[in-house]
């Protein structure tokens, strides 16, 4: 009866503490992360613009031969960032629930409660001397639910990579303690397997052996052998040899799976890396190792993009700041010392270490700091900083009011902590809030000024524009995307002039920019210098063979020159390279119309809407040519279904009053002629002179009646 009552109080305490930990990540991020999302920041690469997200059926062969951003692993643009299974889980929310934000983010805090939880067991089954395991379990856990260092990878839905790579790094390290002091051969291949699945959501999976073998090494005794014995021990264990076989062979595997090609990244996205003097490099990426530390023991300065101007470079060893590094590593180094007297520490070490090496520098990644690569390491650094709590902890066991203190700084802590999270989602909720946060942290980063200068083009804020992006050109003078965008900008507002000197400045920096050739083509297309453009357009495919748009302006181009069979080939090219292309059918069926080619033009736009279902221009151009065709009742209903989508359109009223004119069904025209004149008296003309005429008949029939 004892025992019976031992078990239900321990299962009764086990169901509270959980309780307790989902809780925790509720209040943090359950209002602040969800109210109002929107997709912010890289959700909108990854997700919204990824065709292999939105497009239905599954394309399979796109998912698994395209990267993480939806570009083709083998291009030379591609990140060859190879999440196939992250995206499937995008594609298939998408299929089943739409394109939504909220829903998106609800399941990336799911999946942090269950990691949370998962944390949580996983401490609770190691085995460490002179220390609490129940403490360290539950406080360790509800460090790592309320971590303001989280935000980004729950908030951001991008951040599910992260997500699921530690789901399956935390049942990984399950599975070891499970079979410590086991033959295991099944749990070894079960957890290659995993890590295997784990490299198809994030990469960084591949470092799941190594994190099994250090943790097998603390729990098996390893660790209290003499050195040498441990050193024949760690080269001759199988389940080792197993482990370092298993994860070269998913490199290798990985590394052909992208044709051995490295990515290529710009020095804009990590000046540190592309610093061509070996001891600024040396001594910069040794300062961002404290850096990612300090995010995670301290953060309060917290930013969406750590690249230019966030992080000075280290150029000399008088820097002051190197103290820290030294501080950093005299800490690694003291704890090496000893090892075997704090296990937990080397613990908590290992999982924050290891977890941490593909973005360490080892290679060339295209960030300086991202938050979110740091949801698997801190579970390592909760490990080890509650660690050290409880060890001052017992150490003042005689001494209650110190005990008492640190109970309080505790509780205090950790209500920082949720309130600084809660903080933290809010400015994740839209980019607006998100990059004006990031200029109170990085004032200088001139990527944060792009940022919120793109924002503001979006928004229509052109001043603002303006200033954000030429304060980003002034801390960056080679920022190719910003000088490029505002000579877009400067076009928009019609100085032709100066808009071509900042896009050829965007070439200057970067000459293989297509992207830049194709909008120096645009302006000198409106300049009249037609060969000037053509030449301009040729060169962007010749950097970017598969370039719809620039296709598509290309046609543009031949048609103010009156070539009106190279315009339409080009329109043509453009939807035969993406049938996603609105404009280009537009241009094309408009063509065809034009040139009273009204079966092609049917055909086509069927086409058209396979691809673009529920697109306006495409369906508006269809009821034109039906009309014409005298198929008035399949043209009345396509324009009621466009002024659906758009009611506020004075021509789809226009041309459907000019439909029931030709129907003969006169109330329904004047109706029809009297809506778009109250939506626009000015430019519908059109309307106005055809109800003129409507009324004038009107009055002629009711005299002749008479």
């Amino acid at each position: 009866m004892v025992n019976l009552d031992l078990r239900q109080t321990s299962a009764l305490h086990s169901l509270v503490c959980q309780s307790i930990l989902v809780l925790i990540c509720l209040i943090c991020f359950g209002y602040g992360g969800l109210s109002g999302a929107k997709f912010v920041f890289d959700d909108t690469v990854a997700i919204v613009k990824n065709k292999n997200v939105y497009t239905l059926p599954t394309n399979w062969t796109a998912i698994f031969s395209h990267d993480f951003w939806g570009a083709p692993l083998l291009s030379a643009d591609s990140h060859k960032s190879f999440r196939p299974l992250t995206t499937l889980m995008f594609h298939y929310e998408y299929a089943l629930l739409g394109l939504g934000a909220s829903h998106m983010k609800f399941l990336n805090l799911l999946l942090h409660c269950v990691n949370t939880l998962l944390m949580w067991r996983l401490v609770r089954s190691l085995y460490v001397e002179d220390i609490d395991i129940e403490r360290w379990a539950t406080i360790s856990a509800a460090l790592f639910a309320a971590h303001p260092i989280h935000v980004e990878a729950v908030s951001g839905v991008v951040g599910r990579a992260e997500l699921m790579f530690g789901l399956i790094h935390l049942l990984c390290l399950l599975l070891t303690v499970a079979s410590v002091d086991k033959r295991g051969g099944s749990t070894i291949i079960s957890i290659l397997l995993l890590t295997a699945i784990g490299m198809l959501f994030k990469e960084s999976a591949v470092t799941i052996p190594l994190s099994c073998a250090a943790l097998d090494y603390f729990q098996n005794g390893t660790y209290m052998l003499p050195l040498k014995l441990q050193q024949r021990i760690i080269t001759t264990r199988l389940r080792y040899l197993v482990y370092l076989f298993g994860t070269g062979l998913l490199i290798v595997l990985r590394l052909w799976w992208q044709n051995f090609e490295a990515p290529e990244f710009k020095a804009v996205d990590n000046p540190i890396a592309h610093s061509e003097q070996l001891l600024t490099r040396g001594l910069s990426q040794q300062y961002l190792y404290v850096m990612n530390f300090w995010l995670m023991l301290c953060p309060q300065w917290l930013c969406f993009d750590w690249a230019l101007g966030c992080i000075q470079l280290v150029t000399s060893i008088w820097d002051m700041r190197l103290q820290a590094v030294i501080a950093f590593y005299s800490f690694i180094f003291v704890s090496l010392m000893n090892f075997r007297r704090l296990a937990g520490l080397m613990i908590g070490l290992a999982l924050m270490v290891i977890p941490f090496l593909p973005a360490s520098g080892i290679i060339r990644v295209g960030f300086v700091i991202a938050e979110r690569t740091l949801y698997v390491p801190s579970m390592g650094f909760c490990l080890l900083f509650v660690y050290g709590f409880l060890y001052c902890y017992n150490y003042m066991a005689d001494q209650a009011h110190w005990r008492h203190l640190l109970q309080a700084l505790l509780m205090l802590l950790f209500a920082v902590l949720m309130l600084r999270t809660r903080q933290r989602a809010a400015d994740w909720l839209n980019e607006e809030q998100l990059f004006s946060s990031a200029l109170q942290v990085c004032p200088n980063n001139a990527k944060v000024h792009y940022n919120i200068a793109r924002l503001a083009t979006d928004m229509g804020n052109s001043s603002r524009a303006f200033q954000h992006y030429h304060r980003a050109i002034e801390l960056y003078p080679e920022y190719e995307s910003a000088l490029m965008n505002l000579g877009n900008l400067y076009r928009e507002h019609g100085q032709l002039q100066t808009a071509e000197k900042f896009i050829r400045a965007a070439l200057a920096a970067y000459p293989a920019f297509p992207v830049a050739w194709m909008n120096l083509g645009i302006v000198q297309s409106a300049q009249k210098k037609y060969t000037e453009a053509l030449d301009s357009y040729k060169q962007a495919l010749k950097y970017r063979t598969d370039y719809a748009v620039c296709y598509y302006n290309m046609g543009n181009l031949y048609l103010e020159q009156q070539r009106y069979a190279e315009a339409l080939h080009h329109w043509q090219h453009a939807v035969a390279v993406n049938p996603r292309q609105p404009k280009a059918w537009a241009n094309i069926l408009t063509m065809l119309d034009n040139r009273s080619m009204y079966e092609d033009a049917l055909r086509l736009s069927e086409q058209g809407l396979m691809q673009l279902p529920h697109e306006p221009s495409i369906m508006f151009i269809r009821a034109n040519v039906l009309g014409k065709l005298k198929h008035y009742v399949e043209a009345e209903s396509l324009y009621k279904q466009v002024i659906e989508l758009d009611p506020h359109n004075m021509l789809y009223h226009t041309n459907l009053g000019v439909l029931y004119h030709r129907w003969d069904k006169v109330q329904e025209a004047i109706d029809s002629y009297r809506t778009a004149i109250s939506i626009n008296a000015v430019r519908s003309t059109t309307a106005r002179d055809n109800l003129g005429k409507l009324l004038k008949r009107m009055e002629r029939e009711a005299i002749n009646e008479q």
